[in-house]
């Protein structure tokens, strides 16, 4: 069995009846950076390295269930397809083609600048900086936020992880500071590449006081820039935590902490222990039961009925602000107190009833949980492009992190043998990887590819006087299982496509599946080739994704991309170049 820090760990539990919840769940997340957010410096000659799946499998997975992935922990990655985990999360921008079967939602990081003594300044930090290269604090050249957008055309970013907590390992932002951050961030995106989609930060999670600070950064957002923020995906995490602890002269923080820069009075207060302000044992998981309904008890961490509550507080605002048509993702949720004993049997956490985070119990809400979201629409509330669905992609926290840490009680795989067990055993895997893996395989999966746009191309002739210019067609997939068979891209110079210019295959063995819910025409997929001797003009060409219907799909209709324009230019005529900056 490994050696646990449980004593070190939860010394601090002990002598003060809290934990610092989300801090070591950070610092968990963090611990690829040397333990300091950033700071990728600890290990220069792995800095770029993905993480690597070893016995990587191409397996087709479901693009709604998401994973977290512990950079501490390789070897978990490989278990991403038996899963049946669609896409996946490191917590940063860097390691997402370790995975074949599963897309990487990469995570710009954005913390404001703090002075010795806490003085906040106007200022931030950006990792991966807003640049195509660096250096870093060793002075090695090093890829910069823009050679990674470049290298992922069409592709989503997460601009904040948990930006409302202060603590050193979150990225600890006052709402005003980040409305300036996510306009500068996206910005730059849109820049180098106007497909990519951008998704707001997760905030932990959203009480009364987290949906305060989405407002004052939308707002902070609308006096700066006149205009209303863009976001392309919502995105938010779903935690349990109580956010102050009532009674204390300096609004004491609870396990969650209260929301950078919003009014304490709206925090979640902490029942301290004492049973009578939460829920009875065994009482139904309803509002009457409720006895204090602004105390986040220890024994509510998993209740499904303020998970709900959360989520439609999430898409009310979104409504009341313009942006019920658009996705709404969860990029992070689960169970984060640890089940473990000490040395006399007793459990280090546990609820105001006594009660510690066994696995039945963590199994149980999770079930519980994603059957809400699978069923969860709404014409009202929901988005229509997915059948008015509340929520359209969802993240389990996490593969496997030490059963002491926070998150530890929930994982999906064991601790004690997934490194040594084949990727795929069931044996391996926890009752709550089991009960994750039968979700996901149950759901109502389909495949649906998309042709994309066909893009405009300008080539000089040789002195023969003919030209030859790439041709690039995107695609995407609209469904939710993933496309892992070799697709075909045929390019045509007509529209009626019978004149076939030639063909190209996107190979998902070594490019990765074609995975899902690429709402919105995220997730853009490309395939290319050469049209040769061309002579001077301009020519005009359209492409076709799986002419021949090899692959099964909800439709075939949408399969043809927009038209492209080719124009060759005549030998010495010269080309206007455009810096990127």
């Amino acid at each position: 069995m490994k050696q646990s820090n449980v004593k070190i760990l939860f010394a601090g539990l002990v002598a003060f009846t809290a934990v610092l919840v989300l801090a070591f769940h950070a610092l968990a997340a963090g611990s690829a950076t040397g333990g300091r957010l950033f700071d990728r410096a600890a290990a220069p000659a792995q800095q770029d390295a993905a993480p690597q799946a070893e016995n990587d499998v191409l397996e087709a997975t479901n693009c709604r269930y998401g994973v977290g992935y512990v950079p501490d922990h390789p070897a978990s990655l490989a278990w991403i397809p038996t899963l049946d985990a669609g896409w996946y999360i490191t917590f940063g921008a860097y390691g997402g083609s370790g995975v074949r079967s599963a897309s990487f939602a990469p995570v710009i990081r954005v913390r404001q600048e703090i002075l010795a003594g806490g003085v906040r300044t106007d200022k931030y930090n950006v990792i991966p900086p807003l640049a195509y290269s660096y250096r870093d604090d060793q002075g090695v050249l090093q890829d910069g936020l823009g050679t990674l957008i470049s290298r992922n055309p069409g592709h989503y970013w997460l601009v904040g992880n948990e930006v409302d907590v202060n603590n050193f390992v979150q990225d600890n932002t006052m709402p005003q500071v980040y409305a300036r951050a996510y306009h500068d961030i996206y910005q730059y995106i849109k820049r180098v590449d106007p497909t990519a989609k951008v998704a707001i930060a997760g905030l932990s999670m959203m009480t009364p006081g987290r949906l305060q600070y989405l407002s004052i950064v939308w707002d902070t957002y609308r006096t700066l820039y006149g205009s209303d923020m863009p976001v392309d995906i919502w995105n938010m995490h779903l935690y349990i935590l109580e956010e102050r602890n009532p009674g204390g002269p300096n609004n004491e923080y609870g396990d969650g902490k209260i929301a950078l820069g919003t009014d304490p009075a709206l925090a979640k207060l902490s029942a301290q222990g004492n049973a009578s302000l939460c829920p009875a044992p065994g009482a139904a998981d309803t509002a009457a039961n409720d006895p204090r309904q602004d105390v986040y008890c220890r024994s509510e961490h998993d209740s499904v009925r303020i998970f709900t509550e959360q989520v439609r507080g999430m898409r009310e605002w979104m409504k009341a602000h313009g942006q019920q048509n658009k996705p709404l993702i969860i990029s992070e949720y689960g169970l984060l107190y640890a089940y473990v004993r000490d040395a006399n049997g007793q459990y280090y956490v546990q609820d105001e009833h006594g009660q510690p985070f066994a696995p039945a119990r963590v199994t149980e809400y999770l079930r519980d949980t994603i059957a809400y979201l699978e069923n969860a629409k709404d014409p009202n509330l929901g988005y229509p492009a997915d059948g008015n669905r509340l929520v359209q992609q969802w993240l389990w926290y996490s593969i496997v992190t030490g059963p002491e840490t926070s998150g530890g009680s929930s994982n999906l795989i064991n601790w004690d043998t997934f490194e040594t067990a084949a990727p795929g055993d069931p044996a391996a895997l926890t009752p709550m990887g089991q009960a994750f893996q039968q979700a996901s395989k149950a759901s109502a999966n389909w495949s649906n590819l998309v042709g994309g746009v066909a893009q405009n191309v300008i080539a000089l002739a040789r002195q023969d006087g003919k030209g030859s210019a790439m041709l690039t067609a995107s695609f995407r997939n609209s469904g939710t299982l993933s496309v892992i068979a070799p697709v075909t891209v045929t390019f045509y110079r007509d529209q009626a496509l019978t004149q076939v210019i030639g063909s190209a295959v996107y190979d998902p063995a070594t490019r990765g599946a074609v995975t899902g819910c690429s709402w919105g025409g995220r997730n853009g997929e490309q395939a290319s080739i050469m049209w040769n001797n061309l002579p001077v003009g301009t020519y005009q060409y359209w492409a076709k994704i799986d002419p021949a219907n090899a692959i099964g799909e909800t439709s075939d209709a949408d399969n043809v991309t927009t038209m492209g324009t080719v124009t060759v230019r005549r030998y010495g005529t010269y080309v206007p170049l455009t810096n990127r900056q």
